[in-house]
């Protein structure tokens, strides 16, 4: 019989590969891969960086400081988030896009949904020509649950993508 300490090393082994990544701002390797190919179909889109947003400040801040409740996010992207948003126990991932043939910045927002097999996956949700400048992706604590993906300027409330069968519906929520 396997001992305590070995059945405690199964256990985590088992929820770290089983249960999906509650939330990040790191594309996985499969990730990448999809939207590696979907960028192919797609040649004047490219992923948007930090450089993007115009938000220095807050994304520091967001990655080293704490504040009550909310914890720091060292790996925080404003233009990506990792997490099951539709709540099919499956890893999911957002991100914001830069058509780089527009005269001024005009992202696209595109949600995927898991599992990620097909290299042809097309996204579950997008939204083009939105000005996302000084806009982050948020998902997980210490939002309540259901966690949901949010789309806003920083420090509001912005904008809450629900599931809707196989996309989402953007809702804007008020405190």
């Amino acid at each position: 019989m396997p001992s305590l300490l070995q059945r405690s090393i199964l256990a985590t082994a088992t929820i770290l590969l089983v249960a999906p990544a509650l939330a990040s701002h790191v594309l996985e390797p499969d990730h990448r891969r999809i939207l590696d190919a979907w960028l192919k179909q797609h040649p004047t889109m490219r992923l948007a960086t930090d450089k993007d947003c115009g938000c220095e400040e807050d994304i520091q801040r967001l990655r080293t400081q704490s504040g009550g409740i909310w914890k720091p996010i060292p790996d925080y992207h404003p233009y990506v988030a990792v997490g099951d948003f539709n709540d099919d126990k499956k890893t999911d991932f957002a991100v914001a896009l830069i058509d780089t043939t527009k005269t001024t910045k005009a992202f696209t927002l595109v949600i995927f949904n898991g599992p990620f097999g097909d290299e042809g996956k097309s996204p579950a949700f997008l939204k083009a020509n939105l000005d996302l400048t000084e806009h982050g992706l948020f998902f997980g604590p210490p939002r309540p649950k259901p966690y949901r993906l949010v789309l806003g300027p920083y420090e509001s409330e912005g904008s809450v993508f629900e599931p809707q069968n196989a996309t989402y519906k953007s809702v804007y929520r008020q405190r």
